[in-house]
């Protein structure tokens, strides 16, 4: 098992100060691309059926990922949040997750 811990600032005599070669994430920015959503499904879920169970939402689009997995991404016009559809995959029964679509951020690196 590897650890790896990374800094991003460090506080000497109680202030904060930004590590020289590190840009540190902006606080304020949102972590999931809002009315997005990624989940995967057991076998035999039709195109038709994902359709129907979030359409009342507004479906801008519905698109497979991994065909394979089952694996989608959902972009909802009216998003509901993750409580509300984590209620109604869990009713229909054959998802197995949904979860928001993440946005991926890295460290910029100073030469």
């Amino acid at each position: 098992m590897v650890l790896v811990s990374t800094l991003t600032s460090c506080t000497i005599s109680g202030e904060t100060k930004p590590l020289p070669n590190m840009r540190p994430i902006e606080e304020k920015k949102q972590m999931f691309v809002a009315g997005e959503y990624l989940f995967a499904t057991e076998e035999g879920v039709s195109i038709e059926e994902l359709r129907s169970i979030f359409s009342e939402y507004g479906i801008i689009s519905l698109e497979p990922l991994i065909i394979r997995d089952r694996s989608y991404k959902l972009v909802l016009k009216n998003d509901p949040g993750l409580p509300t559809l984590e209620k109604k995959t869990t009713s229909f029964g054959k998802f197995k997750y949904i979860e928001k679509n993440q946005i991926m951020q890295k460290y910029k690196m100073n030469p």
